[in-house]
């Protein structure tokens, strides 16, 4: 429903000539990712934050140089929210949204002024309407009693878990409902790169094993039915050596003389006098033959097409628990993080009371609940 980035200088070119659709030499409009974008109705876009002097570039060059700004090219001097309007809404309700979502972002970011915002554009000739919220991640260091440029702190962990139950608990004052923002993806908080690719290769190798064992399965209930096919054939041609078996082809050929015996010259062998039980034996023999060699083609094809299916499973599922693997490493980090801030409020519920006020009088009251420090 929502998503954040952070962005470094040399990013910021393209993308704030995305937000007010600025064009290319060739006429093409800026893209950001491969979006689609239906020129008829780019006139029903509009902007929420106020219009800058010198345009957006020019606002962040200024903005940067009234507040402490690292110069390393690896510094995030804008970040952006991308609110995409819920399908529960009404085409009339956009607008009281997307007004509504600048209202709360200003809040969250700035105290509720627009003084880091670079600009609101509201796209409505996409897919989906949604809004680019564009602020440059500007906070005060209590400590020195300076503003900075600090997108890790402006947006931390703690922001991006609370960040969707906040919005929902917002606009559900203003709509009088719940408007759908909160869903499997976001009721738990924004969750990172790595924590997705870690469930999702989860999922795909839960499936993998469930597929590899349905297919050893059908291939272990074919096994035997070609044992026991191929038994049968055993038992046909372990039939008397003195008696000639006759294929269904050959007692075609075969024409009755009588009612209770046959009489027929096959293949230059001696005149053959059969009876009418014998003649019915050797039909049925003939046709279990048919069958059974129709029978053992068919488990053999079977047979090569499973094993070619559990071989690629089994591929599968390795290259599956490779990619978990590495998705795992890439996390640790991320783990490590959660497991010393479970520590650090597990301690915190020790500290004395007034050594615990004096910590947290560096921090504004919102700085607080946003951190978790309260008891």
């Amino acid at each position: 429903m929502a998503n954040v980035q952070k962005y470094t200088r040399t990013q910021i070119g393209g993308l704030v000539r995305h937000y007010e659709r600025g064009q290319k030499e060739d006429g093409s409009y800026f893209q950001f990712g491969n979006q689609d974008i239906d020129t008829s109705k780019s006139h029903l876009n509009y902007n929420l934050a106020p219009d800058r002097d010198g345009g957006q570039l020019s606002f962040i060059s200024r903005r940067t140089s009234e507040v402490q700004c690292l110069k390393r090219a690896d510094v995030n001097v804008l970040c952006s929210w991308v609110v995409t309007a819920p399908k529960d809404l009404t085409d009339g309700e956009h607008e009281l949204f997307f007004r509504e979502s600048y209202k709360f972002l200003n809040e969250r970011y700035a105290d509720g002024s627009d003084k880091n915002v670079v600009s609101a554009y509201v796209h409505m000739d996409e897919m989906s309407p949604h809004l680019h919220y564009a602020f440059m991640p500007v906070v005060h260091d209590k400590k020195k009693n300076i503003d900075k440029v600090s997108a890790k702190i402006a947006i931390d962990r703690l922001d991006l878990q609370t960040f969707h139950q906040d919005l929902e608990r917002h606009m559900a004052k203003i709509f009088g409902r719940e408007i759908g923002i909160l869903n499997d993806a976001t009721k738990d908080g924004n969750r990172s790169v790595a924590d997705l690719k870690i469930g999702h290769a989860l999922e795909q190798a839960k499936n993998a094993e469930f597929q590899a064992s349905k297919a050893k399965e059908a291939l272990e209930h074919l096994e035997a039915s070609k044992t026991r096919v191929e038994g049968e054939i055993r038992a046909l041609r372990g039939m008397s050596k003195d008696s000639k078996t006759l294929t269904l082809e050959e007692l075609a050929k075969i024409k009755p003389y009588s009612e209770n015996k046959i009489v027929q010259k096959i293949g230059g062998s001696p005149m053959l006098t059969v009876f009418k039980n014998d003649w019915d034996n050797l039909i049925k023999t003939a046709l279990q033959r048919a069958e059974v060699a129709e029978d053992t083609k068919q488990v053999q094809s079977d047979n090569k097409r499973l094993k070619s299916r559990v071989s690629s499973l089994l591929r599968d599922k390795k290259e599956l628990e490779k990619k978990l693997e590495d998705a795992t490493a890439q996390s640790k980090t991320t783990l490590t993080e959660r497991l010393e801030m479970a520590n650090l409020q597990s301690q915190l519920q020790h500290v004395p009371q007034d050594d615990l006020k004096r910590f947290l009088a560096q921090y504004t009251p919102k700085q607080v609940r946003q951190r978790g420090y309260e008891r």
